[in-house]
């Protein structure tokens, strides 16, 4: 009788520990939020003369585009877009970091349009290593950065991370701009961030309900 008690005990708190999450629960308040940052792996960079330098792209911009997310939280922090409490958030982008290193820049500098679809979104998120493991991580499935365009396209994606399942992904657009190449794209992240809490966050409310 105590050993049943003891394994009730066990599967009641494993359950607790891994319990599903659901929008719902983000829009509520109930579920912690981690901003994982932007995933590079599947991008396309548009207009050759705006992409000079692969090499620099691929080592230093893509690992300081994600290090602003946490050093730069008054900025790029999702509590207000998402209208979240400041005890509901928080920025964890290294998982996201060692991800990027298998991206491919020079190979993805392109002059014509491109469109990622939502299963390969689905499909590049299933191959996440996560070292977060609770709550629910928001990502940014970087389509592309489009000089001749002047805007970032990325899948804002809700991962519930007790199982990787994709909450919801819809495609959105931040216009770039700023001083130089890397504060010029980090604007497009800005703009995103924007525009979520603007033009998405009410959409993304309803249907939760």
């Amino acid at each position: 009788m105590k050993k049943l008690l003891i394994l009730s005990f066990f599967v009641v708190l494993s359950g607790r520990l891994f319990a599903q999450n659901t929008m719902a629960d983000l829009f509520s308040g109930k579920a912690k939020v981690v901003f994982l940052g932007l995933d590079f792996t599947q991008a396309k960079y548009i207009g050759s003369a705006g992409f000079m330098d692969a090499a620099a792209i691929q080592s230093q911009h893509m690992v300081s585009w994600n290090n602003l997310i946490e050093f730069e939280p008054k900025k790029f922090s999702l509590v207000k877009p998402l209208k979240l409490k400041e005890e509901q958030y928080v920025a964890k982008v290294g998982d996201m970091i060692k991800h990027n290193k298998s991206a491919n820049v020079a190979d993805n500098i392109i002059n014509e349009e491109y469109n990622l679809t939502e299963d390969q979104v689905r499909k590049a998120v299933s191959k996440y290593s996560l070292s977060e493991k609770d709550g629910i991580g928001v990502v940014y499935v970087v389509e592309s950065l489009s000089k001749t365009a002047e805007k970032m396209t990325a899948w804002v994606t809700f991962i519930d991370l007790s199982s990787k399942k994709i909450l919801l992904t819809e495609k959105v657009e931040g216009k770039a701009g700023g001083f130089g190449f890397r504060n010029y794209w980090a604007g497009a992240v800005y703009k995103i961030n924007e525009n979520i809490g603007s033009k998405y966050y009410k959409k993304w409310s309803n249907s939760s309900k």
